[in-house]
């Protein structure tokens, strides 16, 4: 087919000269081609919402209560993975419950079907583990 196992620049430049004419023909097989998505290290974190109150009858009673949430930005890339299929969020309420359904990448990671699919705060932690160890984890030697 070719010298050297190397492609012809005519066969590339046909290639190049199709995708150029009718770049809506192209349609990737997504078990081969799993989709990508990227979030800002920064927006893997929790936030921090509070509020104060006081009693209305005048007793002084007041207090504050608050709660740590997902990044909005983080919150957004979740309801949006969740709306398209790629992860499922429990029913019930359930700390860091979300599972991947449809494998995909976020961040370069690969995210297979299964996995959990952690709050924002845990989840810089979880890709750089997955990065770090990516081949004992994924070919199961632990």
């Amino acid at each position: 087919m070719s010298w050297n196992n190397v492609i012809p620049a005519s066969v590339i430049n046909k290639i190049i000269d199709d995708i150029r004419k009718e770049p809506k023909q192209l349609h990737f097989d997504e078990d081969v081609f799993y989709t990508c998505f990227y979030i800002k290290e920064e927006y893997l974190t929790s936030c921090n919402e509070a509020f104060t109150y006081v009693r209305a009858t005048g007793g002084g009673s007041y207090g504050t209560i608050a709660k740590y949430v997902d990044h909005p930005a983080f919150a957004a890339l979740r309801k949006h993975l969740s709306d398209n299929g790629y992860i499922q969020i429990p029913d019930y309420p359930c700390w860091n419950g979300d599972r991947v359904i449809k494998p995909f990448y976020l961040n370069g990671v690969f995210l297979r079907e299964g996995e959990k699919f952690v709050c924002g705060s845990a989840m810089s932690g979880h890709l750089n583990f997955l990065k770090k160890h990516s081949y004992k984890y994924r070919s199961g030697e632990w």
